[in-house]
């Protein structure tokens, strides 16, 4: 037995022979940027999953088999034409931003793995602007004029822009096997809003990705999804007939077909119809990009990261909000318990009652996927839907919001570790040394002393031409000396940092 007990000291102590010489602190350095590198370009993302996993917050009991929904809010891939910055910066933009939402959608699929992906709106920043017979300022919160001469920073954006940008978001949301993805429902950004949508871009949107009014049944839930930026148009039929039929005929498609009596003559009075919520037995959830009417500073809830309510209010090419008959009309003729909106980034939860206070509904706006539209911490929201006709009036809806990783957070965190090393590599310099960092003057131990010196001889008539150049000389030596540890130390570290950084961007 002590000879084992010998035997191990012995190995552990050849290991830390071994390993000490290349404890400097260069290596340890090296180690600590490796692993804050990985953490933030892979493992946060794992990290982030696993908080939000399924098994973490559904509680249907045993033996039940939820179906599970993703909701994905307002990607907003930004374009060449979203900010003013141009060349590196916006390309260096555009990369980082598409990457980071890549990550994390690649993410929810593999570690998440919901039966079902839906996009509630705004799949582009400036999908509304890109038509062939029009020309659009880069920033789009100003009026597009009709003549756009005098405005030498106008460009005309042609159909094959739009199919590289459709390109483009599909890398970023890859379509998977054995999964529905829909991502029918258009926003304000991807089609404009009301009287301000053209034809021509809603039916290019639709002939991409499909009718945004349609009626999905997920889970023994009837899903709803209305365009409603159409449905506020009032001046082309061709926009807004379509989510309007619609949105009439939910009463006939949501409920049971009836069962007439023979020999009953019904009235030929219409008869106003009852909400699809006391006859349909599957309930039924709103997916809007607009969210619906609330009044004015209605407080949004504790996961609200704002301060601030969503503002009632719109313009260019925006609303905030649907007008309030809209909004209960809307809500009576879905019979909806649960909504869920887009367009506001932020989240925001509120209770609507509509039928003259006889029903209500839970509307959760859901947050910004993309980490560059003013919210620090993006997201989404995960849906659990479990009707299995034994729930006897309880609840068939969970609903869960996961956070994605900080993005900004994460970069903040790169410059402070950058200043730490910095400091470090310079201690380092100064322990090597045995003298204070101070007193090397990058440096020239003694060289102070030798000024004052020079300075005393020069007050007394001595000039020492020689003397004083041998001693500038030398200072200047030590000093490229100390610069040149300086920097082959950095060099050293980025070596090793900066290929493994570039290999996890490449190697996802």
């Amino acid at each position: 037995m002590a000879s084992k007990q010998v035997q191990w000291a012995r190995r552990l102590a050849s290991l830390v022979a071994l390993i000490w010489p290349h404890l400097t602190a260069v290596n340890l350095l090296r180690l600590l940027w490796l692993g804050t590198v990985y953490y933030n370009e892979r493992q946060v993302y794992k990290s982030a999953m696993a908080t939000c996993d399924w098994d973490n917050w559904e509680n249907w009991g045993p033996e039940t088999v939820p179906h599970r929904m993703v909701l994905v809010a307002d990607p907003q891939i930004i374009d060449r034409h979203t900010y003013a910055r141009r060349d590196i910066a916006l390309s260096a933009t555009i990369f980082y931003t598409d990457l980071y939402m890549s990550r994390s959608y690649d993410s929810i699929i593999d570690d998440l793995n919901p039966s079902t992906v839906i996009f509630l709106g705004d799949l582009f920043d400036g999908g509304r602007e890109w038509d062939s017979d029009r020309i659009a300022h880069h920033h789009t919160d100003a009026p597009i004029p009709d003549d756009p001469a005098g405005f030498p920073d106008w460009k005309e954006l042609k159909d094959d822009y739009w199919l590289s940008e459709h390109s483009r978001f599909s890398k970023v949301f890859p379509p998977t096997p054995y999964r529905r993805t829909v991502q029918s429902l258009p926003g304000n950004h991807d089609i404009g809003v009301g009287n301000g949508i053209r034809e021509s871009v809603l039916e290019r949107f639709r002939l991409f990705f499909g009718d945004g009014n349609s009626l999905l049944t997920l889970g023994n839930h009837s899903v709803i999804l209305l365009d409603t930026p159409s449905l506020l148009n009032d001046v082309n039929p061709r926009i807004h007939n379509p989510p309007r039929d619609f949105l009439d005929s939910l009463p006939d498609l949501l409920s049971p077909t009836p069962r007439l009596q023979p020999h009953i003559i019904q009235s030929a009075s219409t008869p106003i119809p009852p909400s699809p919520a006391q006859a349909n037995p599957n309930p039924a959830i709103l997916l809007s990009h607009i969210p619906l009417y609330r009044p004015a500073d209605t407080p949004c809830g504790p996961h609200r990261q704002s301060r601030n309510p969503i503002h009632i209010g719109g313009g260019y090419q925006y609303t905030n909000t649907l007008p309030e008959p809209l909004s209960q009309e809307i809500l009576h003729k879905t019979g909806a318990k649960h909504v869920f909106s887009g367009d506001d980034h932020d989240a925001c939860t509120v209770a609507h009652e509509y039928d003259d206070g006889k029903r209500k509904a839970e509307e959760v706006t859901v947050r910004t996927f993309a980490w560059t539209m003013g919210v620090r911490q993006p997201g989404f929201l995960m849906v659990s839907l479990l009707n299995d006709g034994s729930r006897d009036g309880k609840e068939t809806v969970l609903i869960r919001e996961c956070l994605l990783p900080d993005q900004i957070g994460i970069y903040l965190g790169y410059v402070e570790l950058l200043i730490q090393t910095l400091i470090i590599v310079l201690l380092n310099m100064a322990r090597r040394r045995g003298v204070l960092w101070w007193w090397c003057r990058c440096l020239g131990p003694g060289r102070g002393r030798e000024e004052d010196r020079g300075k005393r001889e020069r007050l007394l008539g001595v000039i020492r031409e020689q003397e004083n150049a041998g001693m500038e000389e030398g200072a200047g030596k030590h000093n490229r000396q100390c610069a040149g540890e300086f920097w082959g130390d950095l060099r050293d570290l980025v070596i090793v940092v900066v290929p493994f950084y570039l290999a996890l961007l490449v190697l996802w």
